[in-house]
């Protein structure tokens, strides 16, 4: 195995320890520690030991994430089978941040489905699935992965590229009820034109999106200490011109839990402005009782609320947390 390859099989000696995982944990959300410029959920791609395609490794808390999306998905497709709008104009499903379908969980060594996989092996199947990434890499591993299927589209593209999503609408039946899953490693991955552009396509869309808590924080700081100006790519993702005022109470002594829901608050307004409801949200909390990212449900129906609320009970993991939205107020 060479050394510094990050495609590569992986040995349990590769993995990560107990005391990196710790080490990690007390890392998270520590506003002091901006310039190390720390990201939990960086990939690194594997080779599985069960197909030889590539697997992205993840730590627990990412792992229990896709989880969690996937059960609500599953719910989500099996309570809107059969009803006349979707057997009319169909209940579709896309990912932009796909990867390459399988994961490696990094503390115990253990292959999981991914999102993208999990998606297609719901109950009650979507009518459509479209898969993107940027990584050409990711891409044709989970083409090998998928097969040739009539149901199913595996492309390339920038998430933020007019064109690329110009491409994916047209996959898409503007008409159909679209389930959308953004879920961006890091916040410069995501910008609010993607959310606007799919909100404005689309009549009947239901947005899955993880709000970055950790990552957006340590972006506002960071610029700020470093004498950046303008939005940054933490304004971008929240479609705030100057992200710096959601530090709480000031950037010179930054408090994690205000901080954390003025962001929230801040981002919730910005999908209601769309014509979305106030969102639906679990959160994954990094180490135990710190908020590290938001998994929200946004939809312009109660229905799709009230379906993901209730699609998993509370964890009894204490990393994780299912929030409804007056839970959300108590933070």
């Amino acid at each position: 195995m060479a050394g510094g390859d990050e495609t590569r099989l992986f040995s349990p000696a590769d993995l990560i320890s107990a005391a990196e995982l710790t080490a990690d944990a007390q890392g998270a959300l520590a506003p002091g520690e901006v310039e190390r410029d720390r990201d939990l959920d960086a990939a690194r791609m594997w080779l599985s030991k069960d197909d030889g395609l590539l697997v992205r490794g993840v730590k627990p808390h990412s792992a229990d994430k896709s989880k969690l999306v996937s059960r609500g998905i599953d719910t989500v497709s099996s309570a809107m089978s059969g009803k006349w709008f979707a057997t009319k104009f169909g209940v579709e499903y896309v990912e932009f941040y796909s990867g390459p379908g399988r994961l490696l969980d990094m503390s115990t060594g253990q292959e999981q489905l991914g999102s993208p996989l999990e998606a297609l092996a719901v109950r009650k199947p979507f009518t459509r699935y479209v898969f993107a990434d940027f990584s050409q890499d990711c891409v044709d591993a989970l083409s090998a992965r998928v097969g040739t299927r009539p149901d199913v589209d595996v492309v390339r593209g920038d998430a933020s590229d007019v064109a690329h999503l110009q491409r994916i609408g047209g996959i898409l039946n503007p008409r159909a009820l679209v389930i959308a899953y953004l879920d961006p490693a890091r916040p410069q991955d995501l910008r609010w034109s993607t959310v606007e552009y799919l909100a404005n396509q689309f009549g009947f869309i239901d947005l899955i999106i993880n709000l970055p808590l950790n990552s957006l924080m340590r972006a506002i700081l960071g610029a700020h200490h470093g004498g950046g100006s303008g939005p940054g790519a933490a304004g971008r993702f929240l479609n705030h011109h100057a992200p710096i005022e959601l530090i709480q109470p000031d950037a010179s002594r930054p408090n994690t839990r205000a901080t954390i829901d003025a962001i929230r608050s801040h981002y919730d307004a910005q999908l209601v402005a769309l014509g979305f409801k106030r969102p639906a949200r679990r959160t994954v909390n990094f180490p135990a009782d710190n908020p590290y990212y938001d998994i929200l449900l946004a939809s312009r129906h109660d229905r799709g609320l009230e379906l993901w609320n209730k699609t998993n009970p509370i964890p009894v993991d204490p990393q994780l947390s299912l929030l409804g939205d007056d839970a959300a107020d108590s933070d």
